[in-house]
């Protein structure tokens, strides 16, 4: 993604501090240069999911202990750098950052939090850096760091790319006058990774912007691999140094994965991102049996806010048995469902919630349904019914397993559906996903 650039007007803040505390702040507004793509991003903000930070992730020094430690290292005084939550950001500060949008397509979702789709990672987050003396703790000064990310892959391509944007947003007291600003990545397992955004630490002030691509391939042909993506951007102000580290260990959402296990081509996606299989409404019985499934089945099965996702199987052979043990010699079709008729199970033969992996004995111990075709007026109708409905009565609940008499077409448009996705989202073995049905949670 090239970065195209348009010039706006935006207040630019420079906070002055006076003695050894930090004075009111005397603001001055220049314009500043906001950067917009008029390039389509990989991802969008509306088809998105955010990946919380991991419950064991580690937790940087505290400032209090990166002062004490350049105390004991002979320093006479010490940069602190952490991620600043908004609340956190002085209010100007914070409408400025807010104003430089366009740049990626996470810009006015989420701050510090990791935004993904299948196909790309995004996050926009300031950096605190707080100046202070090592001998009395006084705070000498502070600047704030707009830092934005967007990782995209392709689907068919085992290499991928990420742009990186920071602009000091705002400084105070000595960070005022300026600083130098440097940003490093690693790439882990199988990875080859090439220059960074700008080479080695660069001077930077108020209003100061870097920015550049890292370009990253996949090293391996075979099976698959996940590439750990961690990155440390690195301030120094005279004899004082401070980094802030971020990446996988704190979110999955900076792992990528690629393959070659999933169609013609190697590729790359975002794993953490777990995709829906929408069924079309072209395929409308097909559609209602997978919804009544999932609505009357206890666990119910793929539906997204009410039970758990379906996990691909990917080895034929375990799938072809477990068609062979849900649709076994106990299915007859339904004279009444339009011919050619077949048997169609939910989950299906492909994912590992397939009942016959639950162990079910017999696909007789399955929900049962049909489709039907009654002539009403003339007209021919189909509907999906099954034993009891005249009763009043629904389909058990404790079920592991569903399976209908499905017209063909609507049986085999499904599972093309279904394959069509798993190469577009390169679903290997385990990776789950969703299914819509129409069901509303």
């Amino acid at each position: 993604m090239q970065l195209r650039r348009i010039v706006m007007m935006v207040p630019a803040l420079v906070l002055v501090v006076g003695g050894s505390g930090t004075a009111a702040a005397d603001i001055t507004a220049e314009p500043v240069r906001v950067a917009t793509s008029s390039v389509t991003p990989a991802g969008s903000a509306s088809a998105s999911q955010v990946v919380r930070p991991r419950a064991a992730a580690t937790g940087a020094a505290s400032c209090e202990q990166v002062r004490e430690q350049a105390a004991a290292a002979g320093q006479t005084s010490a940069l602190c750098m952490k991620t600043a939550a908004c609340s956190q950001v002085p209010r100007k500060v914070a409408r400025a950052a807010a104003a430089g949008g366009g740049i990626t397509w996470c810009d006015g979702q989420e701050w510090s939090a990791v935004h993904v789709t299948r196909t790309s990672i995004c996050e926009d987050q300031v950096v605190d850096v707080t100046l202070t003396d090592t001998r009395t703790g006084i705070v000498l000064g502070e600047a704030w760091i707009t830092v934005k990310q967007q990782v995209d892959t392709k689907n068919t391509d085992a290499s991928f790319s990420e742009d990186f944007f920071a602009r000091v947003q705002g400084a105070s007291g000595g960070l005022a006058e300026g600083f130098a600003l440097e940003v490093k990545a690693d790439c882990v397992s199988a990875c080859q990774q090439g220059p960074g955004p700008w080479t080695g630490p660069a001077p930077v002030s108020v209003l100061t912007e870097k920015e550049g691509t890292w370009q990253r391939n996949w090293t391996k042909n075979t099976l698959h691999d996940s590439l750990m993506l961690e990155y440390t951007l690195t301030a120094t102000y005279a004899d004082a140094r401070g980094s802030y580290t971020w990446g996988v260990n704190q979110s999955a959402g900076w792992e990528v994965r690629c393959d070659n296990e999933v169609g013609a081509l190697p590729g790359c996606v975002v794993p953490s991102f777990t995709p829906t299989l929408e069924i079309p409404a072209k395929y409308n019985e097909a559609r209602q049996f997978i919804g009544m499934v999932q609505a009357s089945m206890n666990s119910h099965p793929g539906w997204e806010g009410k039970g758990q996702p379906l996990h691909r199987e990917a080895n034929e052979t375990v799938a072809r048995k477990n068609r062979e043990k849900v649709c076994d010699s106990s299915f007859t079709a339904d004279a009444s469902t339009p011919k050619p008729a077949q048997c169609d199970e939910f989950p299906f033969a492909k994912s590992r919630e397939s009942g016959a992996q639950q162990e079910i004995p017999s696909g007789k111990v399955c929900q049962q349904y049909s489709v039907v075709s009654e002539t009403i007026e003339g007209k021919q109708y189909l509907s999906v019914t099954w034993p009891g409905l005249k009763q009043g009565k629904m389909p058990p609940a404790n079920a592991l397993c569903a399976r209908a008499s499905m017209p063909k077409v609507q049986n085999e448009g499904v599972g093309g559906e279904l394959g069509r996705k798993t190469k577009q989202w390169r679903l290997i073995g385990g990776d789950a996903y969703w299914v819509d049905a129409g069901n509303k949670p």
